[in-house]
């Protein structure tokens, strides 16, 4: 697998069906899949997470998740051609665990939006096994969700607590977990559940579903601004790193 750097955050230059041809390899034996997804959001605000740079840096798959990512790798000459999205990399995850018969686990959201992601996953994919759920707001302690997961032997683990929280947690107990496949999915599970409508078809296919989502929930509203600064940021460590 080929990889570029983009303000020392790797970025693998990989597609949807390499990351599905993969599966197989991980689920067959006990080697741990992680699935990561790298953005702007991450590249900007990963500087002030040395553990989560570490994290990304010893992850399997750094998928290069946003437009801003693809954009920066055309101007700097890489290889990087097309977005991976986070979202649309978990439904290819959960049409495999579908066709397959595979185990998941869901954690993260609040309590009503992970209960109303797991009936429609079940209703979308009948086939697979939901382990058990787990919702970001629990009462348990760090420990008590890994060893409620380590019981439900879930071939796929996806964690919905957000940036940075949902890597911080992956980074101190990914090691810890019986898992072979693990993915961060963010808000994934607000618009699986329904409580959050999906971008329409067009903001998908010219890969603005970011700009979308900004635009109609304030609290990523920031990620507007973060696009340019992280364009000039990434252009401008290229240069440096050229003359180091």
């Amino acid at each position: 697998m080929t990889t570029e750097k983009i303000m020392d955050f790797p970025v693998d230059i990989i597609n949807y069906d390499d990351v599905i041809d993969d599966l197989a390899n991980y689920l067959q034996t006990d080697k741990k899949m992680s699935a990561i997804s790298v953005n702007p959001q991450i590249i900007i605000e990963g500087q002030n997470y040395p553990e989560i740079q570490e994290f990304v840096k010893e992850s399997t798959h750094r998928i290069p998740d946003g437009i801003g990512i693809v954009l920066v790798s055309k101007l700097t000459g890489g290889q990087i051609k097309e977005r991976v999205a986070g979202i649309e990399l978990m439904f290819r995850f959960l049409d495999y665990a579908n066709a397959y018969k595979k185990s998941i686990f869901l954690y993260g959201a609040k309590p009503q939006v992970v209960t109303d992601a797991a009936k429609q996953i079940k209703k979308d994919y009948p086939n697979l096994i939901l382990s058990d759920k787990i919702d970001g707001y629990t009462n348990l302690s760090e420990e008590e969700v890994v060893e409620r997961i380590n019981r439900a032997k879930p071939d796929f683990l996806f964690v919905a607590l957000g940036f940075p929280k949902q890597e911080e947690w992956l980074a101190r107990n990914i090691e810890r977990l019986d898992v072979s496949v693990f993915q961060d999915v963010g808000g994934s599970f607000d618009v699986l559940s329904g409580h959050v409508k999906r971008a329409p078809q067009f903001f998908i296919d010219t890969h603005l579903e970011w700009l979308y989502r900004s635009l109609t929930d304030r609290k990523r509203f920031k990620r507007i601004l973060q696009l340019p600064v992280f364009v000039i940021k990434s252009l401008f460590w290229k240069v440096r790193t050229k003359d180091d």
